[in-house]
């Protein structure tokens, strides 16, 4: 298996990657292709931004993708995927392992060390599931703890609706720390991921996404 990090949409592989993303039945995918391209593209994030693709026989079978915040040296995991496949575990692994790696380059050539952490959002079981479902949800928080991510309790996570509207949707939020989490760096932190995610990649209002930043305590209200 070989990987390989896009930084352009006219790169063959993105499309195909996007196929790949398009194709994938998983919780959650629910961005357009066009978020893609304007985190590809938009000044405030291509220059921090990790599509990476993974490859086998010379095609995707992983994709992952994540927003590296440099000002508080922590980055927002986005995408983590892989085809249904006999090896889809070691693919899984290898892909978060890479992508890893990759923030960490970002993180070292500013910081001279790796990521204070990472985040993920991960959705909520409903309240109507199938059984299908719930293993599918259980594995995925399964894997994130055998791999060092923890589910916070600190924040009532909210996440803004996929067409940007108000109403935010409750999810859990987890962390993968290198360091200790003190108060002073945890909350601006997520505060800086979360804009640069929602304002300067989905290109979402400041008037939708600063109110939910308000109900989570991670901006003072006016």
């Amino acid at each position: 298996m070989e990987f390989k990090t896009i930084t352009s949409i006219d790169d063959p592989l993105f499309d195909l990657a996007i196929k790949l993303y398009d194709g994938k039945f998983d919780i959650g995918l629910s961005e357009e292709e066009h978020i893609f391209k304007q985190s590809l593209k938009n000044v405030h994030t291509k220059d921090d931004y990790v599509f990476l693709v993974g490859i086998e026989d010379g095609a995707p079978v992983s994709l992952a993708t994540a927003h590296y915040e440099a000002t508080t040296n922590s980055a927002f995991l986005i995408y983590l995927i892989a085809n249904d496949q006999p090896n889809h575990d070691e693919l899984i692994t290898l892909t978060l392992e890479r992508i890893q790696a990759e923030i960490n380059t970002l993180s070292n050539q500013l910081h001279s060390h790796d990521v204070n952490f990472i985040m993920l959002e991960v959705e909520k079981e409903p309240d109507e599931i199938s059984e299908v479902d719930v293993q599918v949800l259980d594995n995925r928080r399964q894997f994130l703890f055998e791999h060092g991510f923890e589910r916070q309790f600190d924040i009532d996570y909210l996440s803004p609706g996929i067409h940007g509207n108000s109403n935010g949707i409750p999810k859990d939020l987890f962390i993968k720390s290198n360091i200790e989490l003190t108060k002073d760096i945890f909350g601006p932190s997520i505060k800086s991921n979360y804009i640069l995610k929602y304002v300067f990649a989905n290109r979402i209002s400041r008037s939708i996404i600063y109110p939910l930043l308000e109900e989570m305590d991670l901006r003072k209200r006016l």
